[in-house]
This record gives structure tokens, sequence and C-alpha cells, in this order.
């Protein structure tokens, strides 16, 4: 029988694998205004931060110093000590990161490769093994497992139903935002709704997800913005990496990442699927 550590083999890091902190304090950019000023602050002068004091940051990034140190908590630190010394242990290590600081104008392959690894390397450092267990197994679980993206979310959506249905999931995409709503409508608990839109603000997108959800379906968005009005419709947030990089097209960019979030749903499927019929043959 599979065991706990097998199911997460595709995970699996040397140590504990921990979230950056720069990538904790990325994802903060969608909190309330205050906390996301301090964000900002941080991203763009973390060695800066790292020398200052609560006062000296409070000042700098023009918020009050309980904001900075709910900040701290929100972002999973004790407070602001805990928080300074993660991150200056983190910039310690990091090594000149050339994809920093790209020009507007990206003109190499080279550049394209770096944006793409970043983009998978972030979603891959941001979703946890144990969510995309649990995940897979209501996904398996489902009688109907129906995905809607909208513009070039689609695209991302057909990644997922392509990959998901050679697994043997029972997968529906939808491209027509009328049958997708209607669909998602007639949904039950025993069913399952998929939502892809990397700003998870498109309207289209949150009213599947929303009516999904509703009627008790198994409900999950696949974002950039863990604070978006689809995560709040969901059961599940599968967060993505952002991909800055002014010029090109950041979706195209991205569906890397949605091309790892359906392998690595698929390999915990075929896991389970696994775990299960060993269990049953030693029965």
């Amino acid at each position: 029988m599979a065991t706990q550590g097998d199911s997460l083999r595709p995970f699996s890091m040397e140590g504990e694998a921990r979230t950056p902190v720069l990538l904790k304090v990325e994802a903060a950019l969608d909190y309330p205004n205050a906390l996301a000023r301090v964000a900002q602050y941080v991203l763009e002068n973390p060695k800066r931060a790292v020398r200052q004091s609560l006062g000296e940051l409070s000042a700098a990034s023009q918020s009050g110093q309980a904001t900075i140190f709910r900040l701290c908590r929100e972002l999973g630190f004790k407070g602001f000590t805990d928080f300074k010394l993660a991150l200056a242990a983190e910039i310690g290590q990091r090594e000149p990161d050339p994809d920093r600081g790209i020009s507007l104008t990206v003109n190499s392959f080279d550049d394209v490769v770096s944006l793409i690894h970043r983009s998978v390397l972030g979603t891959r450092q941001l979703l946890q093994p144990e969510l995309i267990t649990s995940t897979a197994q209501q996904l398996l679980n489902a009688r109907h497992v129906n995905i809607y993206g909208s513009g070039d979310s689609g695209l991302g959506g057909d990644v997922l139903f392509h990959r998901l249905r050679r697994i043997g999931i029972p997968v529906r995409p939808y491209a027509n935002v009328g049958y997708a709503h209607e669909a998602a409508g007639a949904m039950t608990r025993e069913d399952a709704a998929i939502a892809v839109s990397q700003s998870g603000a498109s309207p289209d997108t949150v009213e599947f997800l929303r009516r999904a959800h509703q009627v008790g379906a198994f409900s999950v968005a696949i974002t950039c913005h863990p604070k978006s009005s689809l995560a709040k419709v969901s059961d599940v947030v599968l967060q993505m990496a952002r991909v800055p990089q002014p010029g090109l097209s950041e979706q195209m960019i991205g569906m890397p990442r949605i091309v790892f979030i359906a392998e690595a749903l698929a390999i915990a499927i075929a896991d389970h699927i696994k775990a299960t019929e060993s269990a049953s043959a030693t029965n």
C-alpha cells in the first residue's frame, strides 16, 4: 500500500519545502491597501527593509507600525523580528538573479526561458503537496468535473481538461459562458467545478464558480490572487505565481504554470488510484 510519502513524491525536495519570504510578500499585494503598501515597499527594497527598524520601515512605507506587525503575522511569522531574520537569511542565500530587473524589451530566448522557469518554480513553491493530494482525491470521487475559464484563461482550462481526461476523470470543459453558468447551476454535491482566472476577477468566471459553490459542488479556483473574488467563492485555491514581464503576453509565458498544476493533479490522482488498488488487493 502506498504511503503518504509516496503520494507526495513529485513534490519532494531536500528538507522541508517552504515558501520563500519574498514570494509570500508578493502574494500580499492583494491585501488591503495599508498592508499592500508595506509589501510593495519590501519587494522593491528588501535589503533596505532588513536593516530598518520598525519605526524606520513604518516611515519609509508610509504605514503604521501595527500594520507592519499585522502583515508579518499574516505571512506566518511571529512578529517583525522573526520576519526580518527570515528575509535576511533568504537574501543572503540568493545568488545574483538575472531575471530581476529585466528590461521592458526582452530580446533573447534565454530571457523567455528564465521567465517560464520562474513561473513554474514560483507556482511549485506556492502549492502545498497536501492541498494537491486532497484536491486530486475530491476530483477522483466527483461524478462530473466542470471546467471554465474566460478569454485567455480558457486555454488553461483546455490544458486541464485534456490532462484530467487522460487520467480517467469525467471532465467537461465549457467555452460558452451561458452554457457554463447553466451547467454550474445544475451541479450537485457529488460534482466538482474548476475555474481558471489569472486575475481572479473575471465576472463570468466568478459567477460560474459562485453558482457551483452555492449548490455544494466542490469548487476549485486556479488564480494568481488568493484574496480575489474568485477565491472567496471556492473551497480550494491553487495559486499560480505571478509573471511580471512588461511587453510580453503574461498568459502565454505563464501557461506552463497550468501545465504543471495539471500534471501535479494527474500524478496525485494516479497515486491515489494505485494506493486504493493495493489496499483492495491485500484485503
